[in-house]
């Protein structure tokens, strides 16, 4: 029996080997939307830094035959067990995922450069701290969780910056009802971008607009979906707002001119958020053609802003949208040498404490 046991495991142990050699090796991953570990580099500092064997370990577990199929049927076996959450994912009652927050370490280094730079600038600046699902849906998650309160951090951000502060929690629980967050992704939808975009314009004196949404794509995993690939969970759509007037986008990394906010490549791509605003670049400047005024704004942004921008886009005659993790000048130069004098943050809780580029701004 014990030597039965021990051929068949041998057998399965030659068949993975095989199927290891010949099973063709991809480079990215457009399920989890991630760059796959290379072979290591075989050198002898390598070898006895005992750095090889540790990223060897890295390409096999990621090249491993069948491991997507394999991480989706444990995130199914572990659901079915009970279990409320895997690595930092939790799944809501209402079959959505949400993405645990941990308390920040970085609150005061990130306050602190963006007084500096309200201060070199003089200029006025408005600062939106977007929170995530998690805090708005609370109630849709195991009571039993380790998720820190975003509250506490929107507020200390609140009282320290030296800004005038948009909170958009309220109108964000009014609203909880409503569709505000994807359900497999860390963005907010086209809806929750509105909300806060009448917000915007409420705290600004501005008259909103009135949009119809069009839906553009309605089989969209997120990158929540990619951390634990359980397709039974539910598939979100995505919108854009039907909008009329005419604009010059111009992106200043790529030198390309485009005359929408959406690129529909996209949603036939993973990645299907990045069809607002083309994905992310250092420096964006959108004309519109049909302003009634002079009006110009800075939007210093994260990803949640590219599905915010079209909303506000009526409004000025110019946007420049900067995102500090890829635009290497410094912001208060820019700001003087095209006189700005509106200056719009728009950040979520989560992202903000690793980006590496808003506590370089200058």
């Amino acid at each position: 029996m014990k030597k039965n046991i021990s051929i068949i495991i041998t057998v399965i142990v030659f068949i993975i080997i095989i199927l290891f050699i010949i099973t063709p090796k991809k480079s990215f991953s457009y399920n989890e939307n991630r760059y796959l570990t290379k072979f290591p580099k075989i050198d002898i500092d390598n070898i006895l830094s005992g750095k090889f064997m540790t990223d060897l370990e890295g390409y096999i577990t990621d090249h491993f035959p069948l491991r997507e199929n394999m991480l989706g049927f444990k995130s199914k076996f572990y659901k079915t067990l009970g279990v409320k959450k895997q690595n930092d994912i939790y799944y809501g009652v209402d079959n959505k995922l949400y993405q645990e927050y941990k308390k920040p370490k970085n609150n005061d280094i990130i306050i602190k450069k963006i007084n500096n730079f309200i201060n070199a600038t003089g200029v006025k600046v408005d600062f939106m701290l977007v929170p995530t699902s998690i805090y708005i849906n609370s109630d849709k998650i195991s009571k039993y969780n380790t998720n820190y309160d975003e509250g506490k951090t929107i507020d200390y951000f609140k009282e320290n910056l030296n800004s005038n502060f948009i909170d958009v929690r309220k109108l964000f629980i009014d609203n909880k009802d409503h569709y505000l967050y994807y359900g497999t992704d860390h963005h907010w939808t086209m809806k929750g971008a509105y909300l806060a975009y009448f917000e915007y314009c409420n705290q600004k004196n501005i008259k909103s607009n009135k949009y119809k949404f069009i839906k553009v794509n309605k089989n969209f995993y997120g990158t929540l979906y990619s951390k634990v690939l359980d397709n039974s969970i539910k598939h979100d759509y995505i919108e854009r707002i039907e909008d009329n007037t005419k604009y010059e986008i111009y992106y200043y990394d790529t030198k390309e001119k485009k005359k929408s906010f959406y690129n529909y490549d996209y949603l036939d791509k993973k990645d299907k958020y990045s069809f607002f605003l083309d994905n992310n670049h250092s420096l964006i400047e959108i004309t519109n053609k049909d302003a009634y005024n002079g009006n110009s704004i800075l939007v210093i942004k994260d990803s949640y802003a590219n599905s915010f921008i079209p909303l506000l886009a009526p409004h000025y005659k110019t946007i420049y949208v900067i995102d500090p993790r890829y635009y290497n000048s410094s912001i208060s130069d820019f700001v003087k040498e095209k006189s700005i004098n509106n200056i719009l943050f728009l950040y979520n809780v989560l992202t903000i404490e690793d980006d590496i580029g808003i506590v370089t701004i200058k």
